[in-house]
């Protein structure tokens, strides 16, 4: 009888058994899929909600004093085309969201009703796009031209409607249109204003100037710091690279415990369900024992037998690894909607899980029913039907 043949009888034959070592491999899909779905959702999340803690890295001159950085006292400035130069570069790839920015204080900024107050004026350049890395989401703070983002304290002395008036170094008054009054707890920008980067420049009389750069710094091998100054510097020798570790170690260790979560829960699920299943597989045998015998007496060989059990394994694992699929995808589409605010309409099926679960789960199952296999080759067909 076809080898074949004689699997899908049996399967058929034995539905409870066969529909038990389903269930158990479709439970280890499910879950092992909705689980891995849901930590690259989460991974996508953790970038969303992080980067409201804003960029990481601070890139500006060398031998800048980082009191006077900190506390925005006006600072060296460097040409703005270093953006560009490090946005084209093949090796700089220790960083991403290059945001040139010129941020000073300005003493005697007079409001709508004449009164004085010292502010600090930020100018910000759209986002470099990195030529030779993959295009991401802009994280940079952008501000169209003509237009200014006014501080929580500042917009206070600033009637709605009303344009936002400032003096030029150059004698001249300039006006813009006020786009968006910040909400408070935005830091140095609480008692500031946001400018495109050329009308401040233009206002300043700074053309063509920048006094740091805001950027991410990615996980690196060689670490995170340490790579983006050395790649900088090999570029930009008068250029220094400082990191704000809050903001970094926050994204680092929510990426490490997503990580470590996914790595714990999907081999257990999988080695629990490896064991149920052999033990499944074994009372399979056990209980087939007598048909066995016939078919070994019947002259079939052992890689006969050997093969009719390691091919049924081999097609339970397929289906299930479809079905689990199908049903992890749907679990984490359907549970990350209620979970995450706001990557919850962009979690779709990772169709090349696919591929990779109809490869490994027929494997992993066969690799399960193996040892119930070899002990099925052992059957002693005289000793087995003398005792029927």
């Amino acid at each position: 009888m076809n080898p074949l043949k004689l699997v899908f009888k049996e399967l058929f034959y034995r539905k409870v058994s066969s529909l038990i070592i389903l269930v158990t491999v479709i439970a280890a899909g499910t879950v092992s899929v909705a689980v891995y779905t849901l930590s690259k959702a989460s991974e996508n999340e953790t970038r969303k909600i992080m980067r409201e803690q804003g960029l990481n890295l601070y890139i500006f001159p060398k031998g800048t004093n980082l009191i006077d950085f900190y506390s925005v006292n006006n600072t060296s400035t460097f040409p703005e085309h270093y953006i560009d130069t490090l946005a084209e570069s093949k090796t700089f790839d220790a960083v991403r969201h290059l945001t040139g920015i010129l941020q000073l204080k300005y003493p005697n900024w007079v409001d709508p009703n004449g009164s004085k107050h010292q502010i600090v004026v930020m100018g910000y350049k759209d986002e470099a796009m990195q030529r030779f890395l993959s295009k991401q989401e802009t994280m940079g703070f952008d501000v169209e031209k003509g237009t200014v983002h006014i501080g929580a304290l500042l917009s206070v002395n600033i009637p709605e409607g009303e344009n936002f008036t400032i003096a030029g170094t150059d004698g001249k008054q300039y006006e813009f249109k006020v786009a968006k009054r910040l909400e408070e707890g935005k830091g140095m920008l609480d008692q500031g204003v946001a400018f495109n980067l050329a009308d401040l420049q233009q206002v300043l009389g700074m053309k063509g100037q920048i006094n740091k750069i805001e950027a991410l710094g990615c996980v690196c091998h060689d670490g995170r710091i340490k790579n983006a100054r050395g790649q900088l510097q090999d570029i930009f020798s008068d250029l220094e690279v400082t990191e704000v570790s809050s903001i970094a170690n926050a994204r680092e260790n929510q990426r490490l415990m997503m990580n470590k979560y996914g790595s714990f829960i999907i081999p257990f699920v999988l080695i629990v369900s490896l064991l149920i299943s052999g033990l499944l597989f074994y009372s399979n045998v056990n209980s087939r024992k007598y048909e066995i015998g016939i078919l070994k007496a019947m002259g079939k060989s052992k890689s006969y037998i050997l093969f009719m059990i390691l091919f049924k394994a081999f097609v339970i694992g397929l289906l299930g690894s479809l079905a689990g699929f199908f049903a992890g995808s749907f679990i984490a589409e359907y549970f990350g909607k209620e979970i995450f605010r706001f990557t919850a309409m962009s979690i779709k099926p990772l169709w090349s899980l696919l591929g990779y679960s109809v490869f490994i789960f027929p494997i992993l199952w066969m690799l399960a029913s193996w040892v119930p296999a070899l002990l099925a080759t052992q059957i002693d067909a005289a000793k087995t039907l003398s005792k029927e």
